[in-house]
């Protein structure tokens, strides 16, 4: 049986620069061949790759997102039309991130116009909270809600066979004109039991770098409660050895080049003795790469940070979110800003390129909190600040806020993500994001914020130093230099 795992288009619509490749899909390509199954991973955002990185107008540039939704002509549905003619699937598997419902239900329009006899699954964080909302569309049949990988191949067993979905735990489907809501799945105990991820399965591999390549999870699952998160994976962390993870690490070195990789764990120092064994490991193996991982100021000490610089660590991201105790608190980010003041410190002193990640426009917010987020931001001087307009996720604890505060709707019409703003999927009315900001306000504050950032972030110290912690990289691929240069040239211009 022919399997099509499809990562609907979003960047493409934008303009905006896509990074790395469908890791999710990739693991349930590995464990779908592994039952037997052709299995082929399609990312319609690898077809024709953007390059913009400066996402200052970001609002704006989903409005076209939104339109090349609506519009049948566009290149991006042609092209999902045509690799639906090349593979000729039997069951399609749709990623569905909250961000790009719109995406996703075209997407599955398109498959089923195609044909109808053909089986359409989703899967991922929104398809997990909310699978009845999922399945009210005609053209999906199946809901695979949480941890995928044990559960997938056996829906793929029964529509093979034709058996019954009944006993299959995790998953939502529609039986009978009725909704259907087994179970659900217990979660991976063993992590080293999940076979690699099947990045050989991706078609348009020539449009992946190396460093794209290299976007690995050595964990699932974060401790903490920030009030903005969905714990998909639950607050119970769960880790890969560090054979296994060494394991996939020269595996994709020697299969792709790659000597840049990304860790993509929640909170990547979450267990501070896995990292030691993981950098011990990366030494022993004499493995000459870089990584760069997330994670959070107060789990990051100095011991710590020296032992992964000497393992190859050359950047550190970090949330930090606001610059206001009172917007700190109702977040629960769990941190302090003398915490955050130390951490800047400790990362300079050992000169690695770090980031500092923002956000502005939640709920409870002033103009005041957001003038203080600009200022802590100047204080602490990261090499990258990041900054991003909130977006109301549903299942997250600030949702439940936006709720009981009058501003959000959970229960939108499906059909509604075709038509909408993601940044405004569930608001009642966009133009009323916040308690105590008029939107017009809001707006220049945004414009002053997203400047403000972007010059910081184009200063000559810190492109200069971005590029600096890439050298290797630079050393080992000259297409990452050349493509960098372009994209660093692009954004300072604009």
């Amino acid at each position: 049986m022919k399997v099509l795992l499809i990562d609907p288009p979003f960047k493409r619509f934008t303009g905006y620069v896509n990074y790395y490749f469908p890791l999710g899909l990739a693991y349930l390509a590995s464990i779908g061949r592994n039952f037997g199954f052709d299995v082929k991973i399609y990312e319609a955002d690898a077809v024709a790759k953007g390059s913009d990185i400066n996402f200052s107008d970001e609002y704006k540039r989903l409005e076209l997102y939104v339109q090349g939704l609506n519009d049948k002509e566009h290149s991006v549905w042609k092209d999902i039309t045509k690799t639906l003619e090349k593979c000729k699937p039997d069951v399609i598997g749709i990623s569905a991130m909250t961000f790009k419902l719109g995406s996703v239900i075209k997407t599955a329009e398109i498959c089923k116009d195609w044909n109808s006899e053909c089986k359409i699954i989703v899967g991922g964080a929104h398809p997990t909270i909310n699978p009845a909302q999922m399945l009210t569309s005609s053209h999906i049949d199946i809901v695979v809600r949480g941890e995928g990988e044990t559960v997938f191949p056996k829906v793929l067993t029964a529509i093979e066979s034709g058996s019954n979905l009944s006993g299959i735990r995790g998953i939502s489907f529609k039986e009978n004109g009725n909704m259907v809501h087994n179970e659900d799945a217990e979660f991976i105990k063993d992590l080293d039991e999940v076979p690699l991820p099947a990045r050989g399965l991706l078609m348009n591999k020539k449009n992946y770098t190396s460093e794209d390549m290299g976007m690995m999870l050595t964990s699932r699952g974060c401790p903490f409660n920030c009030a903005y998160c969905f714990h998909m994976w639950s607050r119970k962390t769960r880790f890969r050895s560090a054979e296994n993870i060494v394991e996939e690490i020269m595996h994709v070195m020697d299969t792709y080049g790659t000597r840049q990789f990304t860790f993509k764990d929640d909170s990547f120092t979450a267990h501070r003795k896995r990292v030691i064994e993981l950098c011990d490991k990366i030494i022993q193996e004499k493995l000459d790469i870089n990584w760069d991982c997330t994670t959070r100021v107060d789990i990051l000490d100095e011991e710590l940070l020296t032992k992964m610089i000497k393992a190859g660590c050359n950047v550190i991201k970090v949330g930090v979110e606001t610059g206001s105790e009172k917007i700190l608190r109702d977040i629960k980010k769990g941190i302090t800003f003398d915490k955050v003041r130390a951490t800047a410190k400790l990362l300079n002193k050992h000169g690695v390129f770090w980031s500092a990640y923002f956000m502005m426009g939640l709920p409870t917010e002033t103009e005041e909190d957001i003038m203080a987020t600009y200022k802590f931001m100047k204080e602490i001087n990261p090499y990258y600040a990041a900054l991003g307009v909130y977006s109301a996720f549903p299942g997250t604890e600030l949702f439940d806020v936006g709720i009981d505060m009058g501003l959000l709707d959970p229960d939108v019409d499906i059909e509604h993500f075709l038509t909408t703003n993601p940044k405004d999927y569930f608001f009642k009315n966009p133009s009323k994001r916040m308690a105590y900001i008029t939107t017009e306000r809001f707006d220049e504050l945004t414009n002053f914020m997203m400047d403000a950032f972007h010059k910081h972030n184009t200063q000559p110290r810190n492109l200069i130093r971005r590029g600096w912690a890439r050298r290797k990289v630079y050393m080992n691929d000259q297409k990452l230099l050349i493509s960098d240069c372009k994209k660093a040239l692009n954004w300072v211009v604009h």
